[in-house]
């Protein structure tokens, strides 16, 4: 079996080093773990115990089985909640649907805990000190290796991950 072809970065090379990316990280990594200290709980899905239905793959409501939850340091962003109506009609049925959470998390972080965020898992997050919201994540941002992404362009370091507000019915984490 032939290994798999390692190719070094060596782009920037003369200006932006490897040190420089690890220095750089380690700067926002500093600020986002330590000085910002926003912290979310990320429940991951187990997808080898959760029950699905044969015919089309589908989970049964009590039939999704977790992995023990896990705190991770991000940059949250939280979306505008949105006034949406039940009745497309009159709009006499109104209601406020939370906005979406986006956050930032360096690569690192989730190596050095040994998990991964993944389509489906849920996200808590404590708006307040008696209130957390819970989202679904939508993008997990794997294909990070964009220009908005990388650091000068040498490789990435960080993922956005874009989450979907979900129904109090769908997920509770007591």
């Amino acid at each position: 079996m032939s290994r798999p072809r390692i190719i070094p970065i060596n782009r920037n090379n003369k200006f932006f080093s490897r040190e420089d990316y690890e220095l750089e990280v380690n700067f926002g990594r500093e600020f986002v773990e330590e000085d910002g200290n926003f912290t979310i709980i990320l429940y991951r899905v187990d997808r080898t115990l959760t029950s699905k239905d044969k015919l089309y793959g589908e989970s049964f409501v009590d039939g999704i089985r977790f992995l023990p939850p896990v705190e991770l340091k991000v940059v949250p962003i939280v979306s505008e909640a949105e006034n949406k109506a039940y009745n497309s009609g009159s709009g006499s049925l109104r209601y406020l649907q939370d906005g979406q959470l986006t956050f930032g998390i360096y690569d690192i972080q989730l190596d050095e805990l040994d998990v991964d965020l993944s389509f489906g898992d849920y996200i808590g997050y404590a708006v307040n000190e008696s209130e957390v919201r819970y989202f679904s994540v939508v993008n997990d941002g794997k294909k990070n290796y964009d220009n908005k992404h990388t650091i000068l362009g040498y490789k990435s370091a960080f993922r956005t991950v874009l989450c979907a507000p979900i129904d109090y019915n769908e997920f509770s984490a007591q």
